[in-house]
């Protein structure tokens, strides 16, 4: 009899007289489990940090296992609600990212407040096409947990220690494992309906999981599972602490102040120029001046959004955002298993999943260059050349800029459609004494972004104004615009494939006293492909050759890019050995070999694109370094008392540069997140406001040898055990630490640390830069770097009790992490930063505790479940004087000059959960309410999160309030 497959290198972890923690679960105690089976066959399995198949029982490293149990009480509709929401996550990317915080659509997982590139996501064992992450996301690449089914989900294994010598690169953080159901003959039907107590955020799904033939009866097995899933958006406005948006007064210290983060880029639009005295002399310095003409001729500023702002008008776009973008998916699963003989087995699955997310922000925000001849003559005649006569001034330049924004026709809405596939197939078997397996995996994800709202096209808003029909300074007109939307067309399409070819095989060794040694090996082949297709408007005004003749845009997106089309190619080998070395001792020894290419781009570029003509594309080749590593770890456990298990492992890591890294050229990447005061005071590219926002060029270091990216390494240890001192009580605690050197920032030197350190980072500042719409700024270069050295440490505990009581059988559940360090240099010796307990440089919070504790009841059929979720307070971000916090003036209005604010103290955050299930038999009826006493996020002042939302912060806090669901399932 084949010993049993499960489709992954997974780590089953069934605590020795224990139970599982996942969302208060608890599993049946090991011993009882063992009792059961006494007569059945000893099966193997494979566990996941491991390569070495073995009766299931807790190992040397701490792994979470969420069963199909915990994941429905847990009340979660999709992969990220159940992964966001354990404690040991932190950094992940959540859907409000997709705000206009460069989310595009992804979600991923991370452990430990590491970026989510260094979790590695698995699906039955197997990698997965990742996507790409924006700079704000730590940059790099991850899985899209948004397209995995989780309807189609058994369990998930949740490793929290590296695993780069089993896995190789993108594991050092750790890794998480969806293991798909399988060799299933019954059926069963679900369906949820959700809804918050507040208006919008109502979710519902529905699916459908069947399975035919029994493996052992039957030799066969087929699968199939189909869910569909939908999302209601929650709007800013629709929750009181965000619909104040970016203008709001708040308490601190006793004090009362105003938050101002409006923006100059409204309608009607502010204009701004430089001036001087008419007649001076060409060494006379000039002064910014901004007005809002249609401030100036009614008193007011046009809308109720838009407010006076110094000399000019401001918007609060923060009240038009959303808080949750809307969103569907259709996935399905269907798999096969054929047991061809008694010692040969052969599978395959096909996972499809469509997943569409539409996010909806601020209306289109364009600083657009205004000039006397061919940039909006008529406005440049019409307002700044009246203004300079009228006082005697001249504009020595001839230019000036429009703080424009489309209002009128709503805000700008992307769509972004995840299609993703999975197919995976197989053959395990035993032969000459080897447990042997092999399978190609052929995985691959697109996501396109296709315009949904908001954005307009700039060579007809130019018509409009030339004709006269729309004036965007005195806004009016503006219903013309919406004849200019540029709705269903397709900005760009992101391809990830990735083709990996994998065997293994494991044999009995030799004897010891604990029991028989075991050898694994095994190797992959992978063959890793990105590609970016842009529509030719968003390849307009890029510097470099790939642009098109038209110089087109969508007024409000992401123009200025070039093509991306880059390959890898790597292979690894490993091998791991299992040593008993006594009845109560046994360590695993394993290592691993890695060899990555150099990265192959179609478009390389001469160099970074300016003023001075367009940049020609140079014949395609081999950018980057090639890399290769070996890394090992040794992991040991010791049961000296049938209640006490200590473990510990040892290990050392890698990661890779990504290709996004190497490969492409800088091009024009938006505005920073926060408002700065001018870097280089007097210079040409100065913003006329005190605070403005300046422009991001992001792009990659191809360069080869030493001043090329060079790979991360990582140490990582953890230390800690189980104990289980009395009947019922288990109580699990490990230390781990991660250190990793030369870690690649994908950003670079982040845009706080330059703009407060200008001098210093003088290298990174393009002066003057010659924005793509038409006038002149200065430029931020984000260029990924080797920094210095990484950090983290922290202590996962997993406490459990459970009893009989005369009410019922009654358990508990606490699971959390707690971070004692979290610290990270840009550069060697550098100075160190840190995020834990604070709003940190890199626009990031790493909580010190994240928690669940799960109380849960069970009488007869029905249970009832009662969650607490809890966050430790951190301290907000700053602000210094210049920028967004002012004080308020005796009859309430906001102060002229800001001031110095160190920031708040942003309490802790609690909520509660409960869920009651009645088991009628084959149909069971689940009730929950999430958020139990309607507790709102704390307020924070944090305006360079994951998004646009303000008020809070969407990446760590839910917005919908109390909600309440229902869910229905059917056994047949």
């Amino acid at each position: 009899m084949i010993q049993e497959r499960v489709l992954s290198r997974s780590l089953r972890l069934m605590f020795s007289g224990g139970a599982i923690a996942g969302f208060g679960l608890l599993a049946l105690p090991a011993i009882a489990q063992d009792a059961a089976t006494d007569k059945q066959p000893i099966q193997r399995v494979e566990i996941t940090g491991s390569a070495i198949k073995r009766i299931a029982k807790e190992g040397a490293l701490p792994v979470q296992v969420l069963t199909a149990a915990d994941i429905k009480q847990s009340g979660a509709t999709s992969a990220t609600d159940l992964i966001q929401m354990l404690p040991s996550m932190q950094g992940f990317v959540p859907s409000s990212s997709s705000v206009n915080g460069g989310g595009a659509g992804v979600t991923t997982a991370a452990l430990h407040s590491l970026p989510s590139k260094y979790t590695l996501v698995l699906l039955d064992g197997q990698r997965m096409a990742p996507s790409l992450l924006g700079n704000g996301q730590g940059g790099g690449y991850a899985v899209n947990i948004e397209s995995i089914p989780l309807e189609a989900v058994e369990r998930v294994e949740i490793l929290g220690d590296g695993a780069s010598a089993l896995y190789g690169s993108d594991a050092i953080a750790g890794v998480v494992n969806f293991i798909l159901k399988k060799n299933m003959t019954k059926g069963e039907a679900y369906a949820t309906y959700g809804q918050p107590r507040a208006s919008g955020g109502k979710w519902n799904s529905a699916g459908l999981t069947k399975g035919w033939g029994d493996l052992d009866n039957d030799k066969f097995n087929i699968l199939f599972s189909y869910s569909h899933d939908e999302q209601q958006r929650i709007t800013a406005l629709q929750r009181s602490f965000s619909a104040q948006g970016a203008f709001f007064k708040f308490n601190s210290g006793g004090k009362q102040y105003w938050f101002d983060q409006r923006t100059a880029n409204t309608e009607p639009a502010n204009v701004s120029f430089n001036v001087r005295p008419r007649g001076s002399a060409d060494s006379v310095a000039t002064t910014g001046v901004a007005i809002n003409p249609y401030q100036i001729a009614n008193g007011n500023c046009g809308g109720p959004l838009a407010g006076p702002l110094d000399t000019q008008c401001g918007f609060n776009y923060g009240a038009t955002v959303e808080d949750v973008p809307g969103s569907r998916r259709d996935s399905g699963l269907l798999k096969g298993t054929w047991q061809l003989n008694d010692d040969t087995r052969l599978w395959g699955e096909l996972v499809l999943s469509s997943y569409s997310m539409t996010a909806q922000y601020a209306p289109s925000a364009q600083p657009m260059g205004v000039n006397s001849t061919d940039r909006f003559p008529q406005l440049y005649a019409r307002y700044i050349q009246p203004y300079l006569d009228a006082n005697n001034l001249e504009n020595p330049t001839g230019d000036g800029t429009l703080g424009y924004r489309s209002v009128l026709v709503g805000g700008r809405a992307d769509e972004y459609i995840t299609d993703a596939r999975h197919f995976a197939v197989g053959i395990d078997g035993n032969a000459w004494g080897w447990a042997y397996n092999a399978s190609v995996i052929l995985s691959e994800s697109k996501i396109k972004d296709n315009a949904y709202g908001g954005y307009t096209d700039f060579d007809k808003l130019n018509a409009l104004v030339a004709s006269g029909a729309y004036d965007p300074v005195m806004g009016s007109g503006a219903d013309q615009l919406r004849g200019a939307l540029v709705n269903g067309t397709t900005f760009s399409t992101n391809t990830s494939k990735l083709n990996t070819l994998h065997a293994g095989a494991q044999h009995d060794l030799f004897s010891l006293p604990g029991g028989t040694s075991i050898i694994s090996l095994g190797g992959d082949y992978s063959k890793t492909r990105y590609q970016i297709a842009y529509h030719p408007t968003i390849l307009s005004n890029s510097g470099y050759s790939t642009q098109p003749a038209s110089g087109n845009y969508p007024v409000g997106g992401n123009y200025g890019q070039v093509p991306f089309d880059a390959r890898r190619d790597n292979w690894g080998i490993y091998s791991e050995v299992l040593l008993p070395l006594a009845k109560t001792f046994e360590a695993t020894v394993s290592g691993r070999y890695d060899s990555y290419d150099k990265t192959h781009s179609e478009y390389i570029f001469a160099k970074l694109a300016d003023a001075s003509g367009l940049r020609p594309l140079l014949p395609s080749g081999e950018v980057g370094n090639s890399f290769s590593a070996g890394t090992y770890k040794v992991s040991a456990r010791w049961t000296p008392v049938e209640s006490l298990l200590l473990r510990a492992a040892y290990g050392t890591g890698f990661k890779t540069p990504n290709i996004s890294d190497i490969a492409g050229a800088p091009t024009f990447y938006g505005s920073t997140a926060g408002s700065y005061r001018c870097p280089f005071p007097g210079s040409p590219g100065c913003q006329v406001a005190a605070q403005a926002q300046y422009d991001l060029l992001n792009g990659p270091n191809g360069a080869s040898g030493s001043d090329g990216l060079q790979p991360e390494k990582s140490k990582q240890w953890t230390l800690g055990g189980r104990i289980e001192a009395l009947r019922g009580l288990s109580l699990g605690l490990d230390l781990w630490n991660v250190q990793i050197r030369n870690q690649v920032l994908s950003a670079g030197i982040p845009e706080q640390v330059g703009f407060a350190n200008p001098q210093q980072y003088q290298r990174l500042f393009v002066n003057p830069y010659p924005d793509p719409a038409g006038y002149t700024t200065i430029a931020y270069i984000q260029a990924p770097i080797n920094g210095g050295v990484a950090n983290y440490r922290g202590v996962d505990w997993d406490f459990s009790y459970r009893n009989k009581s005369p009410f019922g059988d009654w358990k508990a559940a606490w699971t959390g992490t707690y971070m004692i360090k979290q610290n990270y240099t840009t550069t060697a010796g550098g100075d160190i930063n840190s995020d834990l307990g604070r709003f940190g440089p890199d626009n990031a919070v790493v909580f010190r505790v994240q928690s669940n504790l799960a109380l849960s009841l069970t009488n007869g059929k029905l249970t009832n479940t009662l969650t607490a979720h809890y966050k430790s307070g951190y301290h907000d971000q700053a602000y210094p004087a210049g920028t967004a916090i002012f004080p308020v003036n005796p009859d309430g209005s906001r102060g002229s000059d800001s001031v110095d604010f160190a920031g708040l103290w942003t309490p802790s955050y609690t909520t509660f959960d409960w869920q009651g299930k009645y088991d009628f038999g084959r149909f069971t009826l689940t009730g929950g309410i999430k958020n139990l006493f309607d507790r709102n996020p704390p307020l924070t002042l944090q305006n360079a999160g994951g998004g646009n939302q303000l008020g809070y912060d969407g990446r760590y806090t839910d917005p919908a309030g109390r909600a309440f669901y229902i869910t229905g399932n059917y056994k047949f």
